[in-house]
């Protein structure tokens, strides 16, 4: 008998079955607690794999993944005012730092989030273990700030297994120190450059039963760029608590204002090479475009040792406001986003079994008005309420039979799209389904691993990709649909810290389909969206560190991709490379630690690649030098320590644009980056 149910009744049973699978294992345990109260012995925190949620180990895993992390001295030595400088030596991961707050910066991972007009597109990106990906797939990092990351994490292949939408690659950041049962208050104030003046503070507590952590900092700059200022304040929380000895509560919370950050727009190729810091008249004079932000977001994870293993139940809520003038009008956006994943993990000798429900919720109330001038509010053009749900189920596990490694799971995902229109009848509804299964095998026959992986991903469009339909109005575009990824990799590693030569490479290919591309009518018009064909990736891509004495290290990270276009639609495109994608990119980097002293020198290199999908437009290559000094004093008697710092970026003064606006009307591509620029400030430590 075959039973249809309703979107609503299947929400409703949806959300039933997430409750009920948690309250299950919770009764299990309490009955088994009674009888067995001192017989379970199960690690609180035994995830290696963080961006994965696996217990799977770091030498074993057959799959692509790096992990940079960065202790207090490296944190005070650089502004990190860009996730770049925490990612360079990232292989497979690129970010595009645009120079400008109003749109963020652009990261894609083997070739996928290319696309991304602003925002993050087609990237998971998780935050002390709460997703910013939110149900529809869209990413907003501004709430991140670098200087206080201390580990990040990159999945570089296909990995909606794990978590779904928008899931071609999984950047996992981490603000948390090391604790060692002992409180310290860490503060650093900066200037430089452009007017770019910082401050921040951090605290953190530690004891054997609770530790936490602190951080807040307040950002303003004129900005490179005519009419690319900003003003920032950014603050966050995280921590956790033993409550018993099989239970144990974490939490993170975090919020960003941001009352200011200017869009002086892309421009064409002769001004962004002549007159870089130009902005555009009509973003900059005429329609004051730019960003209000307001964002809190907090979550608790409650961990609980069970005979049927290891409960993790994590719940999560998101509170966004926006406030976006444009030429072509003014988008108001109030979004309340939150979602709620409970996986139950149980070890045997040699199986490990992750299961797991997880439910997404995301309500946009949109607004979008005429802008009559100087960002002043005219006609309600778009006036509704989007809300997207995203239930799914999943199921992992590892296998280990001698120094060989198996991995493989499955995950079905179903999202439900709904427009509430308020200016006339128009509506919307869309929903979507995928099934996304992964599987791999790894060999580690010494210090080395070798591996291959099939994963595949699925990236939904956006609200804002559906509600941008050509001949405007209400409702979603309705022809629009998901495009979908396969990924098959090979690689070898040697990631033990222990080896004086450490070495990360592997190679991959991605095929997508239905590309979601972006097109638009008129020159400051909106963007709209069409699936138009295929692309295909191919690249190899690694990382080479030899560590020459305790002092001197040399690290090499390259990217070689191959991004083409298959059976476009449409436009004659067939044959085509991707826009915004390098065929290749280098960084080199020397690194200097003495007693007090220490340095590193860096050099990166992109090729050039083309600007818009017909490849008539190419942003040219580029090389450019940074370096970092930094003195690090102690004071024994009063424990305290002094770090005084100096960066300087560009230090050649390379004239080059850091990124592209791929298929921007009228050939304004080009985003400058800037000449040489300096920031010089002071860490101290308690």
């Amino acid at each position: 008998m075959i039973v249809l149910l309703s979107i609503e009744n299947f929400n409703k049973l949806f959300i039933k079955a997430l409750i009920l699978f948690s309250i299950s294992v919770l009764c299990y345990h309490n009955a088994f607690s009674q009888s067995n109260k001192d017989s379970l012995t199960v690690k609180l925190d035994p995830i290696t794999i963080t961006a994965i949620q696996s217990t799977i180990s770091t030498e074993a895993a057959p799959l692509s993944f790096t992990t940079a992390i960065r202790n207090n001295r490296e944190l005070n030595q650089s502004a990190s005012l860009s996730l770049k400088t925490v990612t360079t030596q990232l292989p497979g991961l690129w970010v595009g730092d645009r120079n400008n707050y109003a749109l963020g910066e652009k990261l894609t991972i083997r070739g996928i989030g290319w696309r991304a007009a602003y925002g993050v597109r087609g990237i998971q990106v998780i935050l002390n273990g709460i997703p910013l990906t939110v149900a529809d797939g869209q990413t907003m990092i501004n709430i991140v700030d670098p200087a206080f990351i201390r580990r990040a994490e990159v999945v570089r292949g296909p990995a909606a297994t794990y978590w779904g939408n928008s899931s071609g690659g999984v950047l996992y950041l981490s603000t948390t120190p090391s604790h060692n049962n002992d409180s310290h208050l860490r503060m650093r104030t900066m200037g430089g450059s452009f007017g770019m003046r910082k401050a921040e503070v951090e605290y953190s507590i530690s004891n054997p039963d609770h530790q936490m952590a602190i951080h807040s900092s307040y950002l303003t700059s004129d900005g490179f760029r005519n009419y690319s200022g900003v003003k920032m304040l950014r603050s966050g929380i995280t921590g956790k608590t033993t409550l018993t000895s099989k239970s144990q509560l974490k939490y993170q919370a975090g919020a960003i204002y941001m009352p200011k950050a200017q869009h002086p727009s892309s421009l064409k190729k002769q001004q962004a090479k002549e007159t870089p810091t130009m902005a555009r008249s009509l973003f900059a004079d005429s329609a004051k475009a730019g960003k209000t932000i307001g964002q809190g977001q907090a979550g608790l994870s409650y961990i609980l040792n069970t005979p049927a293993g290891l409960l993790n139940i994590t719940g999560y809520g998101i509170y966004r406001d926006l406030s976006n003038p444009l030429p072509f009008g003014i988008i108001t956006v109030n979004r309340w986003a939150g979602g709620l994943r409970a996986t139950i993990d149980k070890s045997w000798e040699n199986l490990d079994l992750q299961m797991g429900l997880e439910s997404k919720l995301q309500n946009d109330d949109r607004t979008e008005f005429e802008n009559i001038g100087n960002a002043q509010r005219g006609t309600v053009t778009v006036d509704q309420i989007e809300r997207v749900w995203n239930q799914a189920a999943f199921i992992n596990s590892t296998y280990s039979l001698g120094n060989i490694n198996f991995m493989g799971g499955i995950r079905f995902d179903r999202l439900t799209f709904e427009a509430d229109a308020d200016t006339n009848q128009q509506a919307g509804k869309r929903t979507f389904q995928s099934l996304s299964p992964s599987i791999g095998i790894s060999y580690t026959p010494s210090t080395h691993t070798i591996f291959t992986n099939i994963s595949t991903s699925f990236e939904a469009p956006t609200t804002t990709e559906l509600v941008n339909r050509p001949g405007n109005g209400n409702g979603f575009n309705p022809s629009l649909k998901p495009e979908k990824t396969l990924g098959l990799e090979v690689g070898i590693r040697n990631t033990k810290s222990s080896s004086p030569i450490i070495y990360d490479i592997a190679t991959y290919r991605l095929w997508v389909k239905d590309m979601l591309l972006p097109y638009k009518l008129s020159s400051d018009g909106p963007t709209y969206y069409r699936n138009q064909g295929q692309t295909t990736h191919t690249g190899v891509e690694g990382r080479v560190a030899v560590q020459f004495n305790p002092s001197w290290q040399f690290s090499t990270t390259a990217n070689v991709t191959k991004a083409i276009f298959k059976d476009a639609l449409n436009d004659d495109i067939t044959g085509n490379e991707v826009p915004g994608i390098p065929k290749f990119r280098l960084n080199n980097k020397l690194k200097w630690t003495s007693g007090t002293f220490s340095g590193d020198l860096t050099y990166i290199y992109n090729s050039g690649y083309a600007a818009n999908n017909k490849n008539s437009a190419y942003n040219d290559r580029y090389g450019v030098v940074n370096i970092k000094l930094s003195y690090l004093r102690s004071i024994t008697d009063h424990n305290v320590r002094f770090q005084p710092f100096i960066n300087i970026e560009n230090l050649l003064n390379t004239r080059y644009n850091g990124s592209v606006v791929v298929n921007a009307y009228k050939g304004r591509y080009y985003e400058p980056a800037p000449g040489r620029n300096w920031q010089l400030g002071v860490s101290i430590a308690f």
